[in-house]
């Protein structure tokens, strides 16, 4: 299982999941600069 993907600037990736663990899960970049940009969503399941 893969839980890190690497993206270059300004490029995109489709990501399958399998939601099984209802609740709010934090989407981001490990990266807080990043963060605090907008690399980070809030996936809501539920």
């Amino acid at each position: 299982m893969k839980d890190t993907i690497s993206l270059p600037r300004y490029s995109t990736a489709e990501v399958g999941f399998v939601a099984d663990n209802p609740g709010n899960t934090l989407f981001h970049c490990h990266h807080q600069d990043h963060m605090d940009e907008g690399s980070a969503g809030l996936i809501i399941y539920g």
